[in-house]
């Protein structure tokens, strides 16, 4: 057996080879000192197993295998791991135990076994230290009886008269997927890391048409007025994307009185970003999550990015190519949903943070006639057509993608690129991340999130964020 401590996410590549009549290898990528976590490969294909005590419980099976020599990829990404053998590939989300409160250690010690005949002819893992900064929320949730008692996460962030205004869907006790009578928050900050949440929210949901406010966008217009658009919910359904309007970002608002100004063809989308671009053809730029039944190519239904173009927030032209965002894989961690939340153009070059989900069921992960809210309980969305079977586990995380065109894409290598940390249940972004909005600043991108319903950060030198060669943590040769 050949062993390594390892700090923090990594990726592992390997190459194992074997003569033997029964050949198989297995590398230990994630655990504690009670329980370890093996992906072991074989003529077979390959499985992800925890092991414990002496018992074996295989979590995901991916046959389809082949004769060594096997080439094999471990990427560590918080409580997310992905994995390739050869042209296999396969993934899953805390599979330390994170279904009975037992999450992925930061500190793992890395162990290589090989039986029948098998070696490991090489291995090497690379540190990867990108948004791996383990931090408190900027925004945490609020007293009891607050507006943002139960969730506050960051939907829009606007510059305007030197300093910065987060508009946020704030939501408080209820059972409408996670709290209810969601509503508008806004904070303030100079400096995009301490913020301080106004005590009255500047848009309720009792100025809506609906139970629910979900804040995505918000842009400073040329006459210098400030434009919210946010989605209505009378939940569960969605009533479309409405704006109200206001002289100073700290209200009053105003709504629109011919709201709303778009709804999905199908009504299922309430997740978008909203950019003034000023661009000769259109003034403003929407990139929205719509529910798409049957996407080209064979896919399943799920979640795809839309574009929409106006030049004054009221009439909306889609786009001909749309859906024009999809999955970056089709079995893999966003094979299911994918939705756009933050696009950044950098030079050139469109980034666009959005999230990727799909789902998996754990051994014993659910008591019997448990329903999907209260599985869910914490998380903001949830919807009958992800209601799949009792004990699915939706796995919601960030990704990041590229674009010159905003049509053809390139996703990041090292996906998901904003995972949950794991670690331990005293981390408020153990489990899933979501939400993404990121500021660019003095050649630093500032990305917020949500981590279970508070109001996340971690940074990074855009000189790094636009460099995928690597991340630029350490080489280490195993063998």
């Amino acid at each position: 057996m050949i062993t390594r401590h390892v700090t923090g996410n990594y990726e592992l590549h390997a190459r194992i080879a074997g003569a033997g009549p029964v050949p198989a290898a297995g590398i230990r990528f994630s655990g504690g000192d009670q329980a370890g976590v093996v992906l072991h490969v074989d003529g077979n294909g390959f499985r992800v197993a925890r092991e414990a005590a002496g018992c074996r419980t295989v979590l995901k099976d991916y046959p389809g295998g082949c004769p060594p020599p096997w080439e094999v990829r471990v990427l560590k990404k918080g409580n997310f791991f992905r994995f390739r053998v050869n042209g296999n590939t396969g993934w899953i989300r805390g599979p330390s135990g994170e279904w009975e409160g037992v999450y992925d250690p930061r500190e793992n010690t890395l162990a290589l076994t090989g039986t029948g005949g098998c070696g490991f002819e090489s291995c090497t893992v690379a540190t990867l230290p990108w948004l791996d900064q383990r931090t408190e929320p900027v925004i945490a949730r609020g007293p009891a009886d607050s507006h943002y008692e139960r969730q506050i996460i960051p939907g829009a962030i606007v510059e305007t008269g030197g300093r910065y205004y987060m508009y946020c869907m704030a939501g408080m006790e209820g059972d409408q997927e996670g709290s209810s009578r969601r509503s508008i928050a806004v904070a303030v900050s100079a400096d995009l890391v301490n913020w301080r949440v106004h005590p009255a929210p500047v848009l309720s949901h009792a100025d809506a048409p609906g139970d629910n406010i979900y804040v995505n966008g918000a842009v400073v217009t040329p006459e210098g007025r400030i434009v919210i658009m946010y989605a209505v919910q009378q939940y569960p359904s969605w009533l479309g994307f409405m704006t109200a309007t206001a002289d100073d970002p700290m209200g009053p608002f105003t709504t629109y009185s011919r709201n709303p100004v778009y709804r999905h063809f199908n009504d299922a989308a309430h997740e978008f970003d909203l950019l003034r671009v000023d661009h000769p053809d259109y003034r403003y730029l929407m990139c929205y999550a719509g529910y798409t039944p049957r996407p080209s190519g064979g896919w399943p239904g799920g979640d795809r990015g839309y574009l929409l173009y106006s030049d004054d927030l009221v009439d909306w032209r889609t786009d001909e190519n749309n859906p024009v965002f999809g999955p970056q894989t089709e079995q893999d961690w966003d094979a299911v949903h994918v939705r756009p939340r933050s696009l950044n153009r950098i030079g050139d070059t469109w980034y666009l943070w959005y999230e990727g989900c799909n789902a998996w069921t754990p051994p014993g992960a659910t008591p019997p006639g448990a329903t999907a809210r209260e599985r869910r309980t914490g998380r903001e969305q949830c919807s009958e057509r992800e209601q799949r079977t009792e004990r699915e586990q939706w796995c919601d995380s960030v990704g990041l993608a590229r674009s010159t065109d905003l049509k053809n894409w390139s996703y990041y290598p090292r996906n998901p690129a904003l995972p949950a940390l794991g670690i331990g249940v005293e981390r408020f972004d153990n489990t899933w991340t979501g939400w993404p909005r990121m500021v660019v600043k003095d050649d630093v991108g500032y990305v917020f999130y949500t981590g279970n319903a508070q109001v996340g950060l971690r940074t990074i030198p855009v000189r790094q964020l636009t460099d995928w060669a690597s991340e630029g943590g350490d080489s280490i040769r195993i063998v």
